[in-house]
């Protein structure tokens, strides 16, 4: 009989199931629908804590913020509502948001955490994700800004993963974009500092394409600077670190990871035309650093106006303003092969602002 225990993680690892950016979709029968794992209890004293498991109260309930509940063994404060998809009646639940491991050794986390209640396709394949992903971080975790593995949890029915957050500010809270998107250009020590950010961002990620992944959903949200402060925005390079592995190891789809600076071959997948991969990921960070510069979003219509076109408070060097139309290229084969060319350009120009400011 099959083991109903669940897997833990990185204890028991077998060879990513996984496939990398080269390879075929993982085509994978579905499993079977596992037994109840962690039934919902809850006690007399002390907040209440929420299991984690099969029965339908844990997959219809909606998480809210400040509320335990019980994650891979950790007892998990949630840091605001999680985001969470949903599946037609409930067939399935993602759940994606910040907690905290409260206990003798807490630290905060980012989490996915997927409940199957009916087997599908769909279901399937979010397991597949949580497995691929949790097997991919055992393995490259923590190296290169990549993030670490906390704990890891996989059965038939309900797959967890949590990953160290390091404390500091996000690429949002630093450069941007809030709401609404449009927002003044910084001042030429903020322009410095972003690309300097987005320069180590760029080193991350290909760290990650050399692993034979990319990450394909990088936003402002998914980029953390530990120690980072934004009321005093430093010029130095300091460590960058991403919150997640994106859609590594996810089988590609149209309109695939955040909408929010989505390349054009994610919308439309599956059409003839180059494939999803890392210079998805070029162009999504070109277009986070050029929003952050500029102050606009680049247009989906063609190119977006040239830096050295706009009215900035700061000069922009040639070599920048080049490379970055390069990698927002509507053609994917347009743009750069490597993201280590975007992330010499950005070093590049902070150096000539730097020089400029002297």
């Amino acid at each position: 009989m099959p083991d109903p225990r669940p897997r833990t993680f990185p204890a028991h690892l077998r060879p990513l199931r996984a496939e990398r950016d080269t390879a075929r979709p993982d085509t994978a029968a579905s499993p079977p629908p596992a037994e109840n794992v962690f039934p919902r209890v809850s006690g007399p004293r002390g907040p209440r804590l929420s299991l984690c498991g099969g029965d339908d109260g844990a997959a219809r309930r909606r998480w809210r913020g400040g509320e335990t509940v019980r994650m891979a063994g950790r007892a998990c404060m949630l840091e605001g509502d999680p985001a969470e998809r949903r599946g037609t009646d409930d067939a399935w639940v993602l759940r994606e948001g910040t907690a905290r491991v409260v206990g003798p050794n807490p630290r905060p986390v980012w989490f996915r955490h997927v409940l199957v209640r009916q087997p599908g396709d769909r279901g399937h394949a979010l397991l597949a994700t949580v497995d691929g992903q949790l097997q991919l971080l055992a393995e490259i975790g923590g190296r290169a800004g990549l993030p670490s593995l906390v704990a890891g949890q996989l059965t038939a029915a309900e797959g967890v993963l949590l990953s160290a957050r390091p404390a500091g500010r996000s690429w949002r809270e630093m450069f941007g974009p809030p709401a609404p998107r449009r927002m003044p250009p910084p001042d030429q020590a903020r322009a410095i500092a972003l690309l300097r950010v987005a320069a180590g961002v760029g080193d991350v990620l290909a760290a990650l394409h050399d692993s034979g992944y990319s990450h394909r959903a990088v936003t402002p949200d998914a980029v953390l600077l530990p120690g980072a402060s934004r009321s005093r925005p430093s010029v130095v390079a300091r460590p960058v670190v991403l919150r997640d592995l994106g859609l590594a190891a996810v089988a590609r789809l149209a309109g695939e990871g955040p909408a929010e600076y989505r390349a054009p071959e994610q919308e439309r997948y599956g059409l003839p035309g180059p494939r999803i991969g890392p210079r998805t990921d070029v162009f999504r960070l070109a277009a986070m650093a050029y929003h952050g510069l500029a102050g606009v979003a680049p247009g989906r219509g063609g190119l977006p106006a040239p830096l050295r076109g706009c009215r900035l408070p700061f000069p922009v060097a040639q070599t920048l303003d080049e490379v970055l139309l390069r990698a927002l290229d509507l053609d994917p084969n347009r743009r750069p092969a490597r993201i280590r060319v975007l992330a010499d350009a950005f070093r590049l120009g902070a150096h000539h602002l730097t020089r400029m400011s002297l």
